[in-house]
């Protein structure tokens, strides 16, 4: 049970998840990683068996590790996700339980690939996965633009995934947002750059007893 988002604005990619693992209905870690940096331009985010999830990182982290030194230029983002799905429907009688973005920016632009326990592969301009995904779906579907600018994109992830912590049990606690650009590369924001979002969108609504 999780919230993850993301979008591409430009030539921009913007990824966004909580930080809640679960186990059935009990909060297992309250600071799980759900962004993974695979490249300085590429990566990804996870949803569903976090073993299972964890694994295909790693695997993909360093298969792009080894292309890079062996080819000598940077892996492209598609083919990443074509790997990526390829071995995911190979075990598909015994399937990763995960569903993974592979976000990233290349000499052809800005790509965000779905892929799902089977290895379907999709490319997509605005996304979200996890049990949090339908509240998260409705403020991206209100609120996208093609035109927004980083920062406007980075308030905007950050509050869809905000917004589904409020309705869905198993995602909460934190928020990390990170985007791709071919300028900066993989940028995560810090906490203290998170600060002003979590004011406006997560602190008005806690309950007070």
């Amino acid at each position: 049970m999780t919230t993850t988002v993301g979008f591409v604005v430009g030539n921009v990619v913007v990824l966004a998840t909580d930080t809640r693992a679960t186990a059935g209905f009990f909060v297992a870690h309250r600071r799980a990683k759900k962004i993974h940096k695979v490249s300085d331009y590429i990566a990804m985010t996870i949803a569903g068996r976090v073993a299972d999830a964890q694994a295909l990182v790693d695997l993909m982290r360093a298969n792009v590790r080894h292309y890079e030194v062996t080819q000598g230029r940077r892996m492209q983002v598609r083919a990443l996700a074509t790997l990526l799905s390829t071995y995911m429907f190979y075990y598909r009688f015994f399937p990763y339980q995960t569903q993974l973005l592979v976000g990233g920016v290349d000499d052809s632009g800005a790509h965000l690939f779905n892929v799902d326990p089977l290895g379907g592969v999709t490319e997509e301009k605005v996304i979200s996965t996890g049990s949090g995904s339908p509240v998260a779906l409705g403020v991206l579907e209100s609120e996208y633009r093609e035109d927004l600018s980083i920062d406007q994109a980075v308030e905007l992830a950050y509050k869809a995934v905000a917004v589904a912590t409020r309705r869905d049990i198993g995602s909460g606690d934190s928020i990390d947002v990170a985007y791709i650009s071919p300028a900066t590369g993989y940028v995560e924001l810090s906490p203290s750059e998170k600060k002003a979002l979590f004011n406006k969108y997560v602190y008005p609504h806690i309950i007070q007893y």
